[in-house]
């Protein structure tokens, strides 16, 4: 008789553990309050064909770019003209997670890895809208660079990979102070990254 109890005994602890294991909640993991426009982004940056002239003495007609609208920089023609290529470009929330700043930063792990620019700095979000940008801003990964973002944009399956997919688009018009060739904004333009080879 003992010998049954136990053997029941024990099935209904075995039982009681595996409903302990599967309990059902209907509650959703967390989110920041910027995840649609946070991410990795494969991006150029390309200068100012009109600039490129006018700085190296092709041309006696400046563009005055710093007066320029966001409309008025989207009508001109970049291109990567020093083949710096692609480039990551990290967006992610602040500690405060709000949804009206997050960071924009080169991410890189070590000052080896660094490329281009090392930057990071906190711009100001329309997250309803998909838009970012900054004033003038002290960057935080070293001093004597101010950085100024404009017309700062992302959306949603806008862009095309190089193998063809669709993909969230970012772009935006950055202006680093230090820039030792004088120019004013360069074009950053990509696409959310995919970690497929054929994309990178």
């Amino acid at each position: 008789m003992k010998k049954y109890i136990l053997i029941l005994f024990s099935a209904l602890l075995m039982s009681a553990t595996f409903v302990a294991c599967d309990v059902e909640t209907d509650e959703e993991p967390g989110a920041t309050n910027v995840v649609k426009m946070a991410g990795q982004w494969t991006v150029t940056f390309e200068q100012s064909i009109d600039e490129y002239y006018y700085l190296f003495g092709y041309s006696d007609t400046d563009p005055d770019l710093s007066s320029m609208t966001v409309d008025q920089l989207e009508a001109l023609e970049w291109e990567d003209l020093f083949e710096n290529g692609k480039l990551s470009v990290f967006t992610y929330n602040t500690a405060a997670n709000t949804a009206d700043e997050m960071w924009f930063s080169d991410y890189a792990a070590s000052a080896d890895d660094y490329t281009f620019w090392q930057y990071k700095l906190k711009v100001d979000v329309d997250y309803e809208a998909g838009t970012f940008s900054c004033e003038t801003t002290p960057n935080t990964s070293y001093e004597g660079c101010d950085i100024t973002i404009l017309g700062g944009k992302i959306m949603e399956g806008a862009a095309t990979t190089p193998r063809g997919a669709a993909a969230d688009s970012i772009v935006a018009y950055v202006k680093f102070s230090d820039y030792s060739y004088g120019f004013t904004y360069m074009k950053m333009a990509g696409y959310r990254y995919t970690g497929f080879d054929a994309d990178k």
